[in-house]
């Protein structure tokens, strides 16, 4: 208890700190005020294909959103980028099932669910972006994708002097493209990151940023998409935003928005 009241105290003035049952509390009244239904929407997911965020042996954030609303389609990659695009909003928009309006059958709707990932641990004190995982003993990060563009920034001292090593045979294409948004887009926020003291302070800060990146992004392909398809696409569009924390114990979710695009 002590480990989520810290966390809910360091990210209190940025998101709603939630367990897995508040968090679906507030997902389902929000969503079915607004007419998203099982049997009519369809989720989209932009999260980290890690795989602590849905393990059965675990209670997670994905795991009762899918039980929910009966699965999902994948925009995401590595640090939840939408790596799926604007082609893969289209081709999940094909999807959903039906709605029914007045005898009328209609498209459905889209629920898009944003969320970075950190983990959270007690040892002799807090560490955040580390987890021990089910069946392990030893100290992993969580998402080990930031946490390791965190340790090569550290290694290179400033986003000017970061390597993005090439990939001529496209065989790591979320790491280039998430390493070149961060250091291009994020250089002013990931230098005051460099500068903080607290190494938990700067893992607060990053997963921050991290969404930041993963929003702004899917505002910007749900844009493209409603001008591309806005004709055809008869649904309504929700957008559910916030950070997971993984803890040995399960999920807690920092709440950032839930907002409609499309209604």
């Amino acid at each position: 208890m002590e480990l989520l009241q810290q966390a809910e105290k360091d990210y209190k003035n940025w998101g709603n700190f939630l367990d897995i049952s508040g968090f679906m509390d507030k997902i389902t009244t929000n969503l079915s005020e607004k007419g998203f239904e099982r049997g009519n929407s369809r989720l989209v997911y932009s999260v980290c294909p890690d795989d602590v965020n849905r393990l059965q042996d675990l209670n997670t954030i994905e795991k009762a959103l899918t039980s929910e609303y009966n699965n999902e389609f994948h925009l995401g990659g590595l640090g939840a980028y939408p790596m799926g695009g604007v082609s893969g909003i289209i081709a999940a928009s094909h999807h959903p099932p039906d709605r029914i309006l007045n005898g009328d059958r209609r498209g459905g709707n889209l629920i898009f669910f944003i969320s970075p990932h950190f983990g959270l641990i007690e040892k002799e004190n807090y560490l955040y972006g580390k987890i021990i995982r089910p069946g392990q003993q030893k100290i992993t990060s969580s998402c080990g994708a930031m946490m390791g563009f965190l340790d090569a920034l550290k290694t290179a001292g400033s986003p000017n002097n970061f390597d993005i090593t090439p990939d001529p045979h496209t065989l790591d294409p979320t790491r280039m493209v998430l390493h070149s948004e961060l250091i291009n887009n994020y250089s002013d926020w990931l230098n005051n990151i460099l500068q903080m003291d607290d190494p938990n302070d700067q893992v607060i800060d990053l997963f921050k940023l991290n969404y930041d990146l993963v929003i702004n992004k899917i505002d910007e392909m749900i844009e493209e998409f409603l001008t591309l398809e806005g004709d055809h696409f008869e649904g309504d569009i929700a957008v559910i935003g916030g950070v997971t924390v993984n803890t040995v114990s399960g999920d807690n979710f920092i709440l950032k928005e839930i907002k409609f695009p499309k209604i």
